[in-house]
């Protein structure tokens, strides 16, 4: 009998090597702690956590390995991919044995397809033409389910100048692969450190606020917002459809530099 999934997508930690590493003034282990503690009392019978990439600011092997030690008390399956900000080696090293770095996540009437959309020293995405062949594979083998494509960088403009110039730079070949297969509901993201959500063409584009400090939207330049860490709950219905909501922290006091401009 068809079931929903019920899938927590949590996003841009910018974890450090050290307990006190911050980012714009917000200590990142302290804020991630937090949410996965919300998570833990908003979320039941969790099917999969995806985490969509800058789990690390300084890339370092004991950021993903602290990571990794902070989601142990879930007994749901995780995956991830890299951020602009991560080391591919390093991730690759923290999860040996494991298969936290799958691409394609079978959940029965749902494949979950994770991108990797990194380019190497450079803050902008691509899919390299391994990622979008990946993806073909996948959507051509799947082709009877309902499927949702997870990546780092975000695949659509989001009316703001700064962020729109380090998404996904060849998102149009992306689109065109998706025209093509009528079996892809979903295109999630991190990168953006905010929520949106966007119908086009019968495929629903969403992005997640970070597990930090938020970036403002529809922001020319580069602006910080007020508001609280956040994470992703969606649940993936038999049907199709997806019903998803975004917890925030609120009612804590995090420690923000707001003259920052940029990061």
């Amino acid at each position: 009998m068809p079931r929903a999934h019920t899938l927590v997508q949590i996003t841009d930690p910018h974890l450090h090597s050290h307990a006190g590493g911050t980012l714009l003034g917000m200590n990142t282990e302290r804020s991630l702690k937090l949410i996965l503690d919300r998570v833990q009392a908003e979320v039941a019978d969790i099917d999969l956590i995806i985490a969509t990439g800058d789990i690390a600011q300084d890339s370092s092997l004991q950021a993903y390995q602290n990571f990794l030690s902070f989601l142990a008390p879930f007994s749901a399956p995780m995956r991830w991919i890299p951020g602009n900000h991560d080391s591919r080696e390093h991730m690759t090293t923290a999860c040996a044995h494991l298969d936290h770095d799958e691409a394609v996540v079978d959940l029965g009437n749902w494949v979950v397809v994770l991108l990797d959309s990194t380019v190497s020293q450079q803050v902008h995405g691509a899919l390299a033409g391994d990622q979008l062949a990946l993806l073909e594979q996948a959507l051509i083998q799947y082709a009877d389910r309902h499927v949702m494509v997870a990546l780092h960088h975000h695949p659509i403009a989001l009316q703001s100048r700064w962020i729109d110039q380090i998404g996904v730079r060849n998102s149009a070949d992306l689109k065109t692969l998706l025209d093509q297969h009528s079996c892809v509901r979903a295109v999630v993201c991190g990168h953006v450190h905010q929520e949106s959500d966007k119908l086009i063409d019968g495929v629903r584009y969403l992005s997640t606020p970070s597990t930090c400090v938020q970036f403002q939207p529809l922001s020319q330049d580069f602006g910080i917002d007020s508001l609280g860490p956040g994470y992703r709950k969606l649940v993936l219905n038999p049907d199709g459809t997806i019903d998803t909501t975004v917890s925030r922290i609120d009612g804590v006091d995090f420690e923000i530099d707001y003259s920052q401009t940029g990061y």
